[in-house]
């Protein structure tokens, strides 16, 4: 919404209304919950920092 002077407003409905069919429209992409993302996350850093210490030492 963009105010255009006192009391004026201009709408894009047509750029807000193609965002809400965007975040509402189901892909076929695999979901990942995530706590899970977090998890694996995780992980990885400490396997790095693992690795990082082994070859430092």
């Amino acid at each position: 919404m963009v105010k255009l002077g006192k009391g004026k407003k201009a709408y894009a409905p047509s750029g807000a209304l193609g965002i809400m069919r965007f975040f509402d429209a189901d892909t076929k992409a695999p979901q990942i919950r995530p706590e899970l993302l977090i998890i694996i996350i995780v992980a990885i850093l400490i396997v790095t920092l693992i690795m990082n210490y082994i070859v430092l030492k």
